[in-house]
């Protein structure tokens, strides 16, 4: 097996529990609301005053 191909069932793997984990879904959203993405909930549609 190459050393590659291992590192990269790892990361496969490691983003699969990342998944799994209840609290995986809030840290997606708030990632979402930082870079203000579509799927932020709390995005509102009024522009800012400047």
């Amino acid at each position: 097996m190459d050393i590659s191909l291992l590192g990269l069932y790892l990361l496969f793997v490691s983003v699969l529990f990342l998944l799994l984990v209840p609290t995986a879904e809030s840290t997606i959203l708030l990632w979402a609301c930082l870079y203000r993405l579509e799927i932020c909930p709390f995005r509102t549609t009024t522009t800012g005053s400047g």
